[in-house]
């Protein structure tokens, strides 16, 4: 990949035929978009970042201090050369299509960040509440919403029954995901299912801690909608089950967690006053392996040890 890059860190393979036409096959960018496409080197650059940012993750993990701090250099570098190539300062946008939803999932710099935000809301807006991405988009469109104030948003591009949507897939009859969001196509295809993680780990809310890896720690940190009564969610992981449940009921917002034996997790329970958080029937501060750790947000956050808990707080 390091071959295909320019000297202003923008990525794009142009692979060429004997005749010096370009070969698509192997210069992608997006694909099936329902409109627009965006550009082919801001998705190349998009994912040139992102496999160095997981490089350098995994060589972290791996306690490869070089390696990590190398590919977290030429990750840092490439979100530069992304923002300054992709980066409309007079429409305040990365460009509508996915161009916000790569450059929020990178991130993005603070002076941009709330003219960036409304640029995406105001582009949802604008196709009726309906994403506007292709397969690479659309893999972190709900979960971009979800980790930017835009759940709402998330929530009913999700719900849709009308092209383009997964409601709408099932509607033709679909029991697979497609290739296509019309009848067009593949109707057994993986393409958009990426899309589905914001089930578990943002509606749900459960997810690993890289720092931890391998669900020796997990991170429970639910979004709830108020259109739903209740989400479960459960996985077997090497050390035991898993999972979180959560329903409205009469006001109150119910959190029931299991962590596995030899698991710790963090909690974070929808509210503004720990105090009000009740376990298992018991003030949260008298309950045991439950312990305050900080405010982070609209949540406040608890660290616990392995069993089964039940928070309840007003919602």
């Amino acid at each position: 990949m390091k071959t295909w890059v320019d000297e202003d860190g923008i990525m794009f393979s142009k692979r060429t035929a004997a005749n010096g036409e370009i070969l698509k096959w192997y210069n992608l960018g997006e694909w099936v978009a329902p409109g627009e496409m965006p550009p082919d080197d801001m998705v190349h650059t998009f994912y040139y970042w992102m496999c160095t940012d997981i490089a350098a993750k995994t060589a972290f993990i791996l306690n490869n201090t070089k390696e990590a701090e190398a590919y977290a250099l030429i990750a840092q570098n490439t979100k530069k050369a992304f923002q300054k190539q992709f980066y409309d300062a007079t429409k305040g946008s990365y460009g509508n299509a996915g161009g916000n939803i790569f450059a929020l999932k990178m991130g993005v710099p603070e002076e941009q960040y709330p003219v960036v935000v409304e640029a995406l809301k105001k582009n949802i807006k604008s196709n009726n509440g309906h994403f506007d991405t292709g397969i690479f988009g659309t893999r972190y469109f709900f979960e971009v919403l979800a980790a930017n104030g835009m759940q709402d948003l998330a929530f009913e591009a999700l719900n849709k029954t009308d092209e383009p949507s997964f409601g709408h897939w099932i509607e033709l009859g679909s029991t697979t995901t497609r290739e296509q969001w019309s009848e067009e196509g593949s109707h057994n295809h993986p393409m958009f299912g990426g899309g589905l993680i914001w089930f578990y780990q943002n509606l749900a809310g459960m997810r690993i801690d890289l720092q931890f890896p391998g669900y020796r720690h997990i991170v429970f940190k639910p979004q709830p909608v108020d259109q739903m009564d209740f989400v479960t969610y459960k996985s077997n992981t090497p050390y035991g089950e898993a999972g979180i449940s959560w329903r409205h009921e009469q006001s109150k917002l119910y959190m029931e967690i299991t962590v596995p034996v030899g698991c710790t997790a963090e909690v974070y329970i929808p509210g503004d006053d720990p105090d009000q958080v009740m376990e298992n029937g018991h003030k949260v501060a008298d309950s045991e392996g439950v312990a305050f750790d900080r405010m982070d947000g609209e949540y406040a956050v608890f660290n616990i040890v392995s069993g089964k808990y039940c928070f309840e707080v007003n919602s």
